[in-house]
């Protein structure tokens, strides 16, 4: 797959495209990724996927504080080139680009990124105030010389998959709602750092981990069964995201991992993490003995989980793409 950061880049190929900014890329996005890829082939045209960034909030200010990712830039890139995608496209997000009416919008995509049929998800908006819809898209198709289709939306259980209900799931501790809309774990991407060791004389060494995106989401606090990629390397392990209560008084928020049955130094590497199972809450014990008591039987119970979870097949696990080429 390509990444395309600047117009005119597609080395003349004509394409099929969908656009948002598919945060999550989750199964009902799925369906749009999935159609494009089909329509290529039929058509036998280039599939891209258009994306934009920054977030419009960030540039509009809307509740800009209040926004977090279900997936970062470089996680959803993947993404898109595990899928197949040929080209992937970042649009940039600023108030010039903001500005532009929805005519003025859909002149500037497919002009710059030769555009043959548009695929949009039902209710998808662009343009300034969000002022173009589907009937827009009809209206300018002979103008600008393209086809386009449009995709419903896609239900899990009588409700509709959105990332604004995957983000909900996750911060009240409900991954395997999150987990089932996603249709694979959710992922943190971070880089491990040393902590305070207490961990270690407790006989559970653990890592710690600062995600790479400050704005990416973190789960609600608790002890998750966790599968891990260090550079290429499948492992197992158990999370605990939270303040540590019974050690810490600080009430920092950390995210820890201990690793079973491994003892490498692996300081400053880069880690994902795929969230399988969310296990208990955090809580406070009365003492270092009560807690170290509660982590062996979590080491059970999560060893357990983890048992039906092979190695060999951790693309069910991580979405992990092909090598991409940046223009």
């Amino acid at each position: 797959m390509i990444i395309v950061q600047k117009s005119d880049q597609l080395e003349g190929k004509n394409t099929v495209l969908t656009m948002g900014f598919f945060d999550g890329v989750h199964r009902g996005h799925r369906a749009l990724t999935d159609l494009v890829l089909q329509r290529s082939k039929e058509l036998n045209l280039s599939s891209a996927v258009l994306t934009f960034w920054p977030h419009p909030r960030l540039i509009l200010n809307k509740d800009s504080h209040k926004l977090r990712f279900l997936t970062t830039l470089n996680e959803k890139t993947r993404i898109f080139s595990h899928f197949g995608f040929d080209f992937f496209i970042i649009q940039e997000f600023n108030p010039a680009f903001a500005h532009l009416s929805a005519e003025d919008f859909l002149k500037h995509i497919v002009n710059s990124y030769n555009v043959k049929h548009i695929i949009i998800g039902k209710d998808h908006r662009f343009g300034r105030n969000a002022e173009g819809d589907f009937n827009t898209l009809e209206s300018l198709s002979s103008k600008y010389q393209y086809t386009f289709e449009e995709v419903g939306i896609i239900e899990q259980h009588d409700i509709n998959i959105s990332s604004t209900k995957i983000r909900d799931a996750l911060n009240i501790g409900d991954l395997a709602k999150a987990n089932e809309m996603l249709g694979y774990p959710y992922l943190l991407t971070g880089t491990i750092e040393s902590g305070s060791q207490i961990g270690r004389k407790m006989g559970f060494p653990t890592a710690n981990i600062r995600p790479i995106d400050p704005l990416k989401l973190i789960p609600a606090e608790g002890v998750y069964a966790v599968m891990l990629n260090i550079n290429g390397r499948i492992e197992k392990g158990m999370m605990n995201i939270g303040t540590r209560p019974t050690v810490d008084k600080t009430q920092q928020q950390v995210i820890e991992v201990h690793i079973f049955n491994f003892d490498n130094d692996i300081y400053n590497y880069r880690i994902d993490i795929a969230l399988i199972e969310r296990v208990r809450n955090e809580q406070r014990f009365p003492s270092i003995d009560h807690l170290k008591a509660q982590l062996e039987i979590d080491l059970v119970n999560i060893t357990n989980i983890l048992s039906a979870y092979n190695s060999n097949n951790f693309e069910n696990y991580f979405i992990t793409l092909p090598r991409t080429t940046v223009l």
